[in-house]
């Protein structure tokens, strides 16, 4: 939609348009370990300021212990103090440790000696504060250990990471929670997710879409979220559609037209409402998306989708295949086209691209290290990979065989194993390619032999007239005959 006519059409109906205003509906409910606040986005927060962040619970039953760490960059922040929180009466730490050298903060907390129960509702767990000590931005990683409850059982929970940042960023929109990966939630239960928006500077309106499968969940409803004011007048629904067939939520939302400017900062664009149809998972897919500010001018954005899965949680890398090519420039009709060849062989010191294709058979999104190999050796940098579960890639390492021995090598490539990758499934984490790969003794370039032929004939030709000229016998005299001279 043009941005100027949707401003327009927002300032002529407004009047007649009255929104209803629906709570979210919310599906089964886990724990939520959290940081808070989510994010703190602030240039002022040069070296030598502080901040405070909260290791939040809400909505937990019989929290008895919990063993975490909170992981952070240590060349951006130093921890000054641990605190604590009030959730528990007379708690009993029996950890308590700040790695400033790795970059954690490590507690291990349980009730008193003696309690029969643990603790219900919402409330903080632990006080952590920072000091900034250069520019830059950095995860508040949120790893928890055990959350147990009077019986010595895990309490289902899903802990949200925190951020932090002194530098101006891209805007981005984005799926809150990224994944939600949940075996318990089958078929006809409920679950929700937000679109958000992080770093965005008057926002007048917006419209995207997201795209699932419908073999797996069925949308059920959007609800505005709260990054603009409802008061004192609230903004205004231009498009809200659920079509369930094709499998998208689209969603068209401007503030009114007598509001002075837009909004700035974080918040929640819309929260939708899934119910879940079979087993399986799906990308929750952010597409046409489009943010205008109060001139009717578009804002630039990242965009970082979502994905759902309740299928039994494994763990499994895979290296499916590896493959070698050359990239050489072929002119076809006047113009210059890169063509790419397979190869199962080079002269020494030309460059191979070894691709390697990677596979997330796993049901969870997985960040590992994938290394390449000529025999012992190294093929280029190994590359850190982040992979969505049941998503591919391939990944391009370059081989410059400048001063490699002629010979036959095997080539190979190796995935580092996840935590929770159980042996049955570190048998595919390395891939052999098929058959050797031979490096051949150099040759010299046709151009070159094409010169030192040319000029190998120009010398030729040369010395053949030189001996001509100087070998040419003496004219002899008319009436006379030519005779040797021994």
């Amino acid at each position: 939609m043009n941005k100027s006519l949707l401003i327009i059409i927002t300032s002529l109906l407004v009047n007649m348009v009255i929104m209803a205003v629906v709570s979210p509906v919310y599906g089964p409910v886990y724990a939520k370990l959290y940081v808070d606040p989510p994010s703190i986005i602030d240039i002022t927060k040069t070296p030598g300021t502080n901040f405070i962040v909260n290791i939040n619970v809400k909505d937990i039953s019989d929290l008895f212990g919990y063993v975490f760490k909170l992981f952070y960059n240590t060349t951006l922040l130093n921890v000054t103090t641990v605190d604590i929180g009030p959730f528990f009466s007379n708690p009993f730490p029996w950890h308590n440790e700040t790695n400033e050298e790795l970059g954690y903060v490590y507690y291990a907390v349980s009730m008193p000696t003696g309690s029969q129960v643990g603790v219900s509702g919402s409330g903080t767990l632990l006080t952590i504060s920072f000091n900034v000590t250069s520019t830059g931005e950095t995860s508040l990683d949120l790893c928890t250990l055990e959350i147990l409850n009077s019986k010595n059982k895990d309490i289902p929970h899903i802990p949200y990471d925190g951020y932090f940042s002194n530098i101006l960023r891209h805007t981005k929109l984005y799926v809150d929670p990224q994944n939600t990966i949940n075996p318990d939630l089958v078929q006809s239960k409920n679950f929700t997710i937000n679109v958000n928006v992080l770093n965005i500077t008057d926002l007048f309106g917006y419209e995207f879409s997201l795209n699932y499968t419908t073999a797996v969940l069925t949308a059920t409803n959007i609800t505005l979220g709260s990054f603009f004011p409802s008061e004192p007048t609230p903004p205004v629904i231009w498009h809200d559609e659920i079509n369930d067939t094709l499998g998208y939520v689209w969603y068209n939302v401007t503030m009114p037209p007598d509001a002075p400017s837009g909004k700035t900062g974080d918040g929640t664009l819309a929260t939708i409402k899934f119910t879940i149809d079979s087993i399986g998972g799906t990308s929750l897919d952010l597409c046409n998306a489009e943010f205008v500010n109060s001139q009717g001018e578009e804002i630039e954005y990242d965009t970082l989708d979502g994905y759902f899965s309740n299928k039994p949680i494994f763990h499994d890398i895979a290296i499916t295949n590896i493959t070698t090519t050359v990239t050489t420039v072929e002119v076809e009709q006047g113009i210059s086209v890169p063509v790419t060849k397979h190869v199962s062989e080079v002269y020494g010191g030309e460059k191979v691209n070894v691709t390697v294709f990677v596979k997330n058979n796993g049901t969870v999104s997985e960040n590992f290290n994938v290394t390449a190999y000529y025999n012992d050796a190294l093929i280029g940098t190994p590359k850190n990979v982040t992979l969505l579960a049941d998503f591919k890639i391939s990944l391009v390492f370059e081989w410059n065989t400048e001063g490699v021995a002629v010979g036959n090598y095997t080539i190979w490539a190796e995935a580092s194993s996840v935590p929770g990758e159980t042996i049955e499934y570190k048998d595919n984490n390395k891939f052999t390619m098929e058959g050797v790969f031979k490096v051949l003794p150099r040759s010299f370039p046709i151009e070159l032999v094409v010169v030192a032929a040319v000029a190998i004939g120009s010398i030729i030709a040369i010395t053949t007239v030189y001996f001509i000229k100087v070998r040419k016998p003496k004219p002899v005299a008319e009436g006379t005959s030519r005779q040797s001279k021994g």
